[in-house]
């Protein structure tokens, strides 16, 4: 597949992750005596800004690398290994908003509002219950290398959470949606909670009493300084990415595409526009609804062939297409590849 890896997005906006991700991981991999010419073997690490950490890198370079961990390594826990060692200038700028923060419920929310600044596809949320409270993390792209990004992120997130909050932040429980390739231990020992996977959502959970337990160095004056800046850093990538008239219409796409509705007309009256006037906005910005939608579908369709457990025709239905005939047109288009030859050559990584 590598040879047309750069048809899959031509016709899309490309997905981008923070730089000092992958630069983090690539220095861990090289203490572990993995050589750059090995990672060059795999990915293209031209388009790495060791200087700039704050750059943007197309999502897939991220998982890729991790992938290469993974088999130089296939026995460790490389996901909390990274959690463990890795700075927290791996999560960028989101450091100092969570330091400032004027209570763990404050930071918690900081990491929510701010998950596109890490991972512009990543979607994170806050889910209650009575007794509990669960940061939820997903990515589109975390099949890609079976979570384990999604993981050493997550576990970097608690031990930055761990330190700055007084007394810490005790976890109750932690889930991953992926299932478990490596022995259990490490990711217990690295939590000190329970783990979970194979539990359709990744998720740190801790009792509601923790909400309002203080920030070591809380600073409410710069905590909205801060604030101010990255809702204008937010703006900026979302500009950069798409035009600001075409972000609530994109939003109500993905919010659609939650619930298998990828209709152009259900887009439109999900954004408050007439079906027409959502049409015009989108061609006055050089694109189509259709395309804003087949964009996700894209997304979507990657993420679900991933599964070999769900076959052609449930994808096909998920994304809306009545006919799965129809559905292996559209992705052909899309990819160069029908879904068949895309599953086996992702099964095959």
């Amino acid at each position: 597949m590598n040879a047309k890896k750069g048809i899959i997005y031509a016709n899309f906006v490309k997905p981008e992750t923070l730089g000092s991700l992958a630069t983090t991981t690539i220095a861990y991999a090289i203490l572990q005596g993995i050589t750059l010419d090995e990672i060059a073997q795999s990915i293209d690490i031209s388009e790495l800004d060791y200087a700039n950490q704050d750059a943007r890198l197309p999502d897939p370079v991220i998982g890729e690398l991790m992938n290469v961990l993974v088999d130089k390594l296939p026995d460790r826990a490389i996901s909390m290994e990274i959690a463990h060692c890795a700075p927290f200038s791996m999560l960028g700028g989101l450091v100092q908003g969570a330091m400032f923060a004027t209570d763990f419920e404050s930071a918690l929310t900081w990491f929510v509002e701010n998950s596109s600044i890490i991972a512009d596809q990543s979607v994170v949320h806050l889910e209650k219950t009575d007794s509990e409270v669960a940061l939820v993390v997903a990515h589109p792209s975390e099949s890609l290398d079976q979570g384990h990004t999604l993981e050493a992120t997550a576990g970097l997130i608690w031990r930055l959470l761990n330190t700055i909050t007084v007394p810490g932040a005790p976890l109750q429980k932690v889930e991953f949606a992926n299932p478990k390739a490596v022995p259990l231990q490490p990711y217990e020992e690295f939590f000190q909670a329970p783990v979970w996977f194979h539990t359709g959502r990744n998720a740190l959970v801790f009792s509601i009493d923790i909400l309002r337990l203080p920030i070591h160095s809380a600073n409410a004056q710069m905590f909205d300084f801060i604030k101010q800046h990255f809702a204008n850093l937010r703006q900026k990538l979302n500009e950069d990415r798409y035009p600001a008239a075409l972000i609530p219409l994109r939003r109500s796409i993905m919010d659609n595409a939650a619930h298998g509705k990828y209709e152009v007309a259900a887009a439109a009256a999900a954004a408050n526009l007439s079906l027409r006037t959502a049409q015009r906005l989108a061609k006055q910005h050089g694109t189509s609804l259709q395309k804003l939608i087949d964009e996700i579908r894209l997304i979507n369709a990657k993420k679900f062939l991933s599964n070999p457990e769900i076959n052609i025709a449930t994808v096909a239905q998920l994304l809306g297409y009545a006919d799965v005939r129809a559905f292996r047109k559209a992705f052909k288009r899309w990819t160069a590849l029908t879904p068949n030859e895309y599953r086996k050559e992702r099964l095959k990584e």
